[in-house]
């Protein structure tokens, strides 16, 4: 019986020797495919991406607004509406969210502004002209935040966003939607402008519910109080029609 248990022993540990060997042998793998083997833009040309201008997209004519200048609610408003851990969470686990999501057949977390911009800078590889899977922009998104930092990857999100309307970036959305400088913008304008990265385009109607969400975003950061935040609810949302026309209220 002792021997016979032995054998087991013997088997059971000499299965888990495979076992754990293909496991290395599969995380190899990923590693190499999905971080240099599909032709993702590399880390010196990450590198190589403008520290002032437009870095994927966007039209090069375009005038890129410096982080700086953007109204700091803007800023702090995008970040707990889309990312709230954007500075905090300063690395990615990428094997842990792959081998997370065979598990459990999730998809894999979004990172709201690092997931947008590294599916933006992915155009930086010739032949890149569509969006790649989940995994792939785990990897990547852990390769751009090792490339550039914080502060430029949000000014590239606020910059080369598209907000529809045919604009690009915050400023741009700000003039489309409101004929407004960002300096201009009132609060609930700030909420509206920051819900377009997620629904940019005109199948979605436009209305105060999804504003009013942003909203209670900003108020739940500390970035605006209670007050403030009743004010910009009960603000009728005027859009701008198109240069040369009126705004129009938008019905809640």
């Amino acid at each position: 019986m002792r021997k016979f248990l032995v054998v087991v022993a013997k088997a059971m540990l000499a299965l888990l020797s495979l076992v754990g060997v293909g496991l290395l042998a599969l995380s190899a793998w990923l590693v190499w495919h999905y971080g240099y083997g599909i032709g993702l833009p590399t880390e010196a040309q990450l590198a190589a991406v403008s520290p002032t201008g437009p870095s994927c997209r966007s039209d090069p004519r375009r005038a890129t607004i410096p982080l700086a200048d953007i109204p700091l609610l803007l800023r702090n408003a995008v970040i707990a509406y889309q990312q709230p851990n954007f500075y905090d969470a300063w690395t990615l686990n990428p094997v842990a969210e792959i081998a997370s999501g065979l598990i459990t057949g999730r998809r894999t977390r979004p990172a709201g502004i690092t997931q947008s911009v590294a599916q933006c800078l992915v155009l930086l590889s010739p032949g890149n002209d569509r969006q790649i899977d989940p995994i792939a922009t785990i990897y990547f998104m852990q390769r751009v935040t090792r490339s550039l930092s914080r502060d430029r990857i949000l000014e590239i999100y606020l910059n080369e966003s598209y907000l529809g309307r045919s604009a690009y970036g915050v400023a741009a959305g700000a003039e489309a939607y409101f004929g407004k400088t960002l300096a201009e913008l009132e609060i609930d304008e700030v909420a509206f402008i920051l819900t377009r990265a997620r629904w940019p385009y005109p199948g979605r109607t436009f209305d105060t519910r999804t504003r009013d969400h942003a909203i209670d975003r900003m108020q739940t950061a500390g970035l605006i109080g209670e007050t403030q935040a009743a004010a910009a609810k009960s603000r009728p949302l005027l859009l701008k029609e198109a240069p040369g026309t009126q705004a129009r209220p938008v019905n809640p």
